[in-house]
């Protein structure tokens, strides 16, 4: 049954993530791009919103990219570094950014829960993603922990264990099967936050105004009536 568990979680369920992902960011950008937004509550209260915002933006993108040198192969990046300064980097900006990241939502939980203008406004929705991108991130960090203890084999099998899923191997899960729960709770939450992701507000990541940091500027000019 444990394996049954472990191969359904560990194998499956990323390609099911990700073909859930794919489909709600296709139709997301087809069908409702105009709802492509995150409400901004700092007109009903500034108070906090500044410092949390920055530190949970600016966290959680580095955390979010430093993820992908998992799918890194050691034959490409031993070019440059070994295992262990990989996981030593891994280790230093993980836990830095991830604290950044960690503080940043819950000074915005707790504006969204004191102020009183602000709960009245939120939704489910608002609370729901917060919350569990606060437990993942929690988990993040006692992951870190946990690399700091392990072998060096251990953290170079989650890399293989990655690189496995995006090349359809049929024995991705066995790779990690033997690995902390920790491990494999922060996965599996992962995950499900990368497959509802095209759903939630987050999407307005995909939605940068970049074209504004590019465009000549211009004057806006009322007629009079």
């Amino acid at each position: 049954m444990e394996n049954y568990i472990n191969n359904l979680l560990f194998t499956y369920f990323p390609h099911i993530a990700f073909a859930v992902f794919w489909f709600g960011l296709i139709t997301r950008f087809v069908v409702a791009n105009k709802s492509i937004q995150a409400k901004s509550t700092q007109i009903l209260a500034k108070d906090g919103v500044r410092k949390g915002n920055n530190l949970f933006h600016y966290g959680i993108i580095i955390v979010f990219f430093g993820h992908f040198t998992l799918f890194l192969p050691e034959e490409v990046y031993h070019l440059v570094i070994t295992t262990e300064t990989k996981r030593i980097i891994a280790l230093i900006f993980g836990s830095t950014f991830g604290v950044v990241t960690f503080v940043g939502m819950l000074i915005l939980l707790n504006r969204r829960i004191t102020s009183e203008r602000v709960r009245f406004t939120s939704s489910f929705h608002d609370y729901f993603i917060l919350i569990l991108l606060i437990v993942e991130a929690g988990i993040g960090l006692a992951s870190v922990a946990q690399t700091a203890s392990t072998t060096v084999v251990e953290y170079s099998a989650l890399g293989e264990w990655a690189q496995k899923i995006i090349t359809f191997q049929p024995d991705a899960g066995a790779v990690i099967a033997g690995h902390s729960l920790l491990y494999k709770i922060h996965f599996t939450i992962g995950l499900i936050i990368f497959m509802i992701f095209p759903y939630t507000k987050l999407m307005h990541i995909l939605v940068l105004p970049i074209a504004y940091f590019f465009r000549s500027g211009y004057q806006l000019i009322r007629k009079r009536t």
